[in-house]
């Protein structure tokens, strides 16, 4: 995806490539080194997590690299078979 702001992604919804709704973003992490985009935070729609991590208050985190478009939806690639 093409570099965006922080503040265009907030509040998105967000589906996988495949049609999974997963949740909303409520917020980012970033590097301060970098300034690089390092995950969504989501809130989640449900209990599904499609093989992402959750942090400590339950947020489901999203890999920057994960990202594919923005429409609609924030739309993201499906975590990589392990």
């Amino acid at each position: 995806m093409d570099s965006a702001l922080a503040s265009s992604v907030a509040g998105c919804s967000v589906m996988t490539t495949d049609g999974v709704e997963l949740g909303t973003v409520e917020n980012i992490t970033v590097n301060v080194k970098t300034g690089d985009l390092e995950h969504l935070r989501l809130d989640p729609d449900g209990q599904q997590t499609r093989g992402f991590k959750r942090n400590d208050e339950g947020q489901l985190l999203i890999p920057a690299d994960r990202i594919e478009a923005k429409q609609d939806y924030l739309l993201i690639a499906p975590p990589r078979s392990e």
